[in-house]
């Protein structure tokens, strides 16, 4: 075997046991796609790993649940392919990660492949709390999605330009092609891009959208009011109030969330609580109002668990938690 197989195979069996970085994650992705070789022996990889880490009979049957909620809900979008990747690193399904994964990453490029004949192919991509999500839209471009994040895509992309939809958060690394536009909707703010790399924020119950640019060029808006951005330009709107503020900042700090890092930047207590329910997947309760719009940065490592994170916190601002299940009482001083 090559060394660079050597180094495949290594990603690949911490693949199976959901240890991977996503940028390893898509080195071992290009090897998996590039020929039906690669893709063999990945199997081949598969099944050896398999074999040393029998799933329980409990865990079949929970994936024999996961594949017939995939088919049905495919079958309710009238037969169009739904593209949707769990990060499933908790114990239960350890032991069928690969197989789960991957056959829903491998639709992706399956996808890709074909999608160049007749392009008539819907895409719901989604996320819930506590989830991340990477996904390869036919087009080349490679979309990684935040916890409770929703990227709609049209049945299939015109001849002028390629349009879908964001709620949530997500970084995307765009294939360039200047015939057609990559235009992503925000609250119904169009971001157009020709090819580059950039974050987007923009959650439901979040007054902003937040863009970082990382690499390229693109527009915010449209008509007289576009905003051209450069690497490094981050630009919040507000939806409430219309008003839109422009600065520049290391653009990399807002996508530290695909390396299981977590660096917010001039955010409220109030849209950090928000976000910490998200990523955690935890109802955080507030047993008396207080005023949460003090500003502050804050960076946040994967390992820690939400007790860790609401410790930190306590010391900033003085607050007592209890927990009950997955309900979290905020208690201010």
């Amino acid at each position: 075997m090559i060394p660079d197989q050597e180094k495949i195979k290594e990603l690949a069996i911490s693949y199976f046991e959901g240890k991977i970085h996503l940028k390893d994650e898509s080195l071992l992705f290009d090897f998996v796609s590039q020929s039906k070789e690669s893709e063999s022996l990945f199997r081949k990889w598969e099944q050896e790993w398999l074999r040393e880490h029998k799933p329980s009979q409990e865990t079949l049957i929970l994936w024999d649940r996961l594949s017939t909620g995939y088919r049905c809900r495919k079958k309710q979008l009238l037969d169009s392919p739904i593209v949707r990747k769990n990060i499933l690193s908790r114990k239960i399904f350890q032991a069928v990660a690969a197989a789960a994964v991957f056959a829903v990453v491998f639709l992706a490029i399956e996808l890709g492949r074909r999608s160049g004949q007749d392009g008539g192919y819907a895409f719901v991509i989604e996320t819930q709390n506590a989830e991340q999500s990477k996904v390869i839209l036919p087009d080349g471009t490679v979309v990684y999605l935040n916890a409770a994040t929703k990227l709609r895509c049209p049945e299939r992309f015109n001849q002028k330009h390629r349009t879908m939809e964001l709620e949530g958060e997500a970084y995307f690394e765009v294939a360039r092609n200047e015939d057609m536009p990559f235009i992503v909707k925000a609250k119904n703010i169009p971001i157009k891009v020709l090819g580059t790399r950039f974050n987007v924020t923009a959650y439901a119950d979040e007054p902003s959208v937040t863009t970082a640019l990382l690499e390229g060029r693109l527009e915010l808006g449209g008509g007289d009011k576009k905003i051209t951005m450069l690497p490094d330009d981050i630009i919040r709107f507000d939806v409430n109030t219309s008003t839109v503020s422009k600065f520049r900042q290391n653009a990399s700090q807002y996508i530290s969330w695909t390396e299981r890092r977590f660096e917010y930047n001039m955010i409220t207590f109030d849209e950090l609580f928000k976000r910490l329910s998200r990523q955690y997947d935890v109802n955080i309760i507030f047993t008396a109002e207080k005023k949460m719009d003090k500003i502050f940065n804050i960076s946040l490592n994967n390992g820690e668990t939400i007790t860790d994170v609401l410790d930190a916190l306590s010391l900033i601002i003085p607050f007592t938690t209890r927990r009950d299940g997955k309900n979290l009482y905020i208690t201010f001083k």
